[in-house]
């Protein structure tokens, strides 16, 4: 038989290494869990860091078809920055959700982006963007193109927000732009980003 002296104390090591085992089992699963909160942070950040813009830098886009990229150094009107990113024109007609839209001459699209670099919301008035053509004439927005494409007239962006947006002309025939004319508002300076050159009749 053996001594109950011996025997217990056999008893509290049986006990003594399930806690032990049990301890390092909960040890290794807060390691496994704090690992997998490094992970998934890092993950986020990197996913961030590809798909999130840096502040003060426009917005980068696929271009369409046809659509080639504009390089003009963005404009500055008050508190608000205007990117020129992707040039479209020779379009002949659209179309939308419940209409289509045949030009009178040729359409030209400008993609666009809207940085408000304030800590307050702006009011944009697009109706005072320019396209400037090769004649030196200045022409205003195709109002009925930025209907059917649902493309705002006015709008409030937020403080700090960033907007990418078109802007549609309706060209004269034969007439290629050569700059667009941004302003924030009838309020705010006007300034330019001088468009790529390209003959569009050929596709």
């Amino acid at each position: 038989m053996v001594p109950v002296g011996r025997r217990i104390d056999e008893l509290r090591g049986e006990v003594a290494g399930h806690l032990g085992a049990r301890r390092r089992i909960r040890q290794w699963i807060a390691i496994g869990f704090v690992l997998g909160l490094l992970i998934g942070a890092g993950v986020a950040a990197g996913a961030a860091a590809l798909y999130w813009p840096e502040k003060d830098k426009p917005l980068k886009m696929m271009m369409r078809e046809r659509e080639i990229p504009v390089k003009a150094a963005p404009v500055l009107s008050g508190q608000t920055t205007f990117t020129a990113q992707g040039l479209t024109c020779g379009i002949e007609w659209i179309t939308g959700t419940h209409a289509e839209h045949f030009a009178k001459g040729r359409l030209c699209r400008v993609k666009i982006s809207i940085a408000n670099n304030s800590l307050a919301t702006v009011q944009v008035a697009n109706l005072e963007q320019r396209l400037v053509l090769s004649d030196g004439t200045q022409l205003g927005m195709d109002l009925e193109s930025m209907e059917i494409k649902r493309q705002l007239r006015e709008f409030t962006l937020g403080a700090s927000d960033t907007l990418v947006e078109d802007l549609w002309f309706d060209l004269p025939k034969n007439t290629t732009p050569t700059a667009l004319l941004l302003r924030t508002n009838a309020e705010a300076p006007q300034g330019r980003a001088d468009l790529p050159q390209k003959d569009w009749s050929k596709r």
